[in-house]
């Protein structure tokens, strides 16, 4: 039930007239190391600090016209290393200083370290298979396409097809053909298991790509099992369970997926129009797998993730001339998009898209991005399970953000779409019935935005490249709000609860947006910058902020509520929140959050000690996707993806006290 929303979106172009030839990144740092030059002039490494900021130029001994096989930075060495296709391999240093450690002279076909930086694979253009250390001193050299596995069992045709009568009219069994898609590049790739045990190869042999998986010493493990017209995308989740690349059938493209045993496991079709696929790489976290691909529009990175054994299209990033895209080691949802004259640093958050309005009406709606897709369900109505929903939207293209209306039932909401210009809004009546597209309203062309608010009914609030924007959908005029851009804000939400628009800002601050494009006003200052941002009304103390950090932080206001938050959700008089040990935690939403008074700090159970309605078991990896505006359900997503719906004591108890004060019973 969660969307990748994009937080922050850097862009950094290169000196005119340079290119990019190659980047890597260094996590521990935040710096990035360019390979870069005009065809004309020797290649330089750019390097840029955390600010992006160019920070040192190194010449390198190559011309820009060579053709690099790869780079890396290794972490303990403070070293770059560049590979050229010719055989050549360099070192450059923290001071600049470049030394060529050798050559490799059959030439560098592909490369790859060890996710621990130990060991070495080259591929060279003899077809030959080479094991270095980090000193580059040899440890196994071997033929590619030779050799077997040592256990490789041994055929004498049993239950095999020739050794079978098929009758007097039998036709002979047609041949397996195996060939190339026209989309293959026919270079050879590498990727590494996590753990640094394994690694594949993929490679072309006898006019058709076959993949190998070796252990780390160099020996053939496997040999993929034969799949027709296989590209040359190699991807090995880290988490060690898939093998992933691409295949073009005669009706579809898809991604493919096998063993460490080179079995095949599944597979997913990519969306109608997607052209050839450039790369494949998966995240830190083995939670995202980015998909590089040619499409109508250009070159884009596409971001899939999985659930319930279904892949959803979670995000389409779109820039000018993309080449590839490059995941941080440390940041599992931090990504660079490599484009030909510059890079975009990218930064994600993992969130569901939910009504928070406080109304009886309220559906209590979820919406799910699927590409182009929106999957709708009203949990007030009705629970259905992923990847099932009770209503599907289809946009114009691939949806990047999704906020529901501030105003109302809050049963609307709005599309902002991939070309981060057009956003789609659609209204819903309380029950099950479809949502109704209403109009479309175009932001200005050098608006950018990636997050939306849905402030009032004639009302859109953006956030983009420069800062925070108010669009008046009646009239169709855009204004900037004053001041918004240098204020760093990465979050954009709408407060129902206490009827503002938030912004927060890179250093904990958070605003409240003014509607008529005035400068926004500090509403509260956090311990720490938060992915998740929301306020309710708290009597005299008026709007308190409680807000959720990417590592797990639950603050109100600068009172740190929880260090081990996986999830919440705020109600008018509840916050629910869940934590990494498999706790449900009731608090009221009154003073005490701020004060302390009568609520538990801490992450752990016995912080709620004395508290029986304020705590609640879940099941390991639960997290909340919403709670009943009113009501007293609660609505739980299992990390296999499936739904549960409980009612915890504490809600169950203040539905009985309103009631009864109400005087709502026989």
């Amino acid at each position: 039930m969660r969307n990748l929303s994009v937080l922050e979106e850097t862009a950094v172009a290169l000196p005119e007239g340079v290119r990019v030839l190659d980047l890597c990144v260094d996590a521990v740092e935040s710096r990035t190391f360019v390979v870069a030059g005009d065809s004309t002039a020797t290649a330089q490494l750019l390097t840029y600090d955390r600010a992006y900021l160019l920070t040192s130029t190194a010449v390198l001994p190559f011309a820009a016209s060579e053709r690099i096989a790869g780079m890396h930075f290794l972490m303990e060495r403070e070293q770059v290393v560049v590979a050229l296709e010719s055989g050549d391999i360099c070192t450059i240093d923290g001071s600049g200083a470049v030394d060529t450690v050798g050559t490799v002279d059959a030439r560098i076909a592909a490369w790859r370290w060890s996710p621990d930086d130990e060991v070495l694979v080259l591929v060279t253009g003899e077809d030959r298979l080479l094991l270095m250390t980090a000193d580059f001193d040899v440890l196994g050299e071997s033929p590619l396409a030779a050799g077997q596995r040592e256990d490789a069992p041994v055929s004498v045709g049993w239950g095999a097809r020739e050794t079978q009568y098929q009758g007097r009219d039998a036709q002979p069994a047609p041949e397996s053909v195996s060939r190339l898609s026209g989309d293959d590049d026919m270079r050879v790739r590498v990727s590494w298991r996590g753990d640094a045990q394994f690694f594949a190869v993929s490679f072309v042999r006898q006019g058709a790509r076959a993949l190998r998986v070796f252990a780390r010493d160099g020996r053939v493990h496997s040999e993929g099992e034969g799949a027709e017209t296989l590209e040359h995308t190699l991807a090995w989740k880290p988490s060690g369970r898939l093998i992933a690349a691409t295949a073009r059938r005669a009706h579809r493209h898809e991604v493919v997926f096998f063993e460490r045993n080179g079995l095949r496991h599944g597979e997913f079709a990519l969306r109608a129009g997607t052209g050839r696929v450039r790369e494949l790489s998966w995240n830190a976290e083995s939670s995202v797998l980015a998909v590089v691909a040619e499409t109508r529009d250009g070159a884009c990175v596409q971001l899939w993730a999985d659930k319930n054994y279904h892949w959803y299209l979670k995000q389409e990033l779109r820039a000018r001339d993309v080449v590839r895209a490059v995941w941080d080691a440390e940041e599992a949802l931090r990504l660079t998009v490599v484009c030909a004259r510059g890079f975009v640093r990218v930064q994600l958050h993992s969130a569901a898209a939910v009504a928070h309005a406080a109304s009886l009406e309220s559906n209590a709606a979820a919406c799910v991005v699927d590409g182009a897709r929106v999957l709708y369900t009203p949990f007030a109505h009705a629970n259905v399970p992923p990847p099932m929903a009770l209503h599907t939207l289809d946009a114009p293209m691939s949806v990047r953000h999704v906020a529901f209306a501030a105003f109302g039932a809050g049963n609307g909401f709005a599309l902002l779409l991939a070309d981060q210009r057009t956003v789609v809004l659609y209204e819903c009546d309380a029950g099950k019935a479809r949502p109704r597209e209403l109009r479309y309203v175009e932001l200005p062309a050098d608006a950018r935005a990636r997050q939306v608010a849905w402030a009032e009914r004639d009302v859109l609030v953006s956030l983009g490249a420069g800062g925070v924007s108010v669009t008046d959908v009646a009239a169709g005029s855009t204004r900037v709000c004053a001041g918004s851009a240098g204020m760093g804000l990465a979050v954009l939400a709408a407060a129902p609860l206490v009827g503002q628009v938030l912004a927060a800002g890179a250093g904990g601050r958070v605003y409240s947006v003014a509607l008529d494009a005035s400068e926004p006003w500090a509403l509260a200052q956090l311990p720490a910058p938060c992915a998740e941002v929301d306020a309710v009304a708290c009597g005299a103390l008026g709007a308190v902020v409680v807000g959720r950090t990417a590592r797990n932080q639950l603050y109100a206001n600068s009172r740190l509520l929880s260090a081990a938050c996986s999830s919440f959700f705020l109600r008018r008089d509840m916050l629910l929140f869940t934590t990494t040990t498999h706790c449900l935690r009731v608090a009221a939403a009154d003073a005490s959050l701020v004060t302390g008074a009568g609520a538990a700090d801490g992450d752990g159970d016995e912080a709620a000690a004395g508290q029986g309605e304020a705590r609640r078991r879940i099941e390991r990896g639960a997290a909340i996707v919403l709670a009943a505006p009113a009501g007293d359900a609660v609505v739980f997503q299992m990390p296999r993806g499936n739904l549960e719906t409980v009612r915890p004591r504490a809600l169950v108890l203040a539905a009985v006290r309103r009631m009864l004060d109400a005087r709502e019973y026989r």
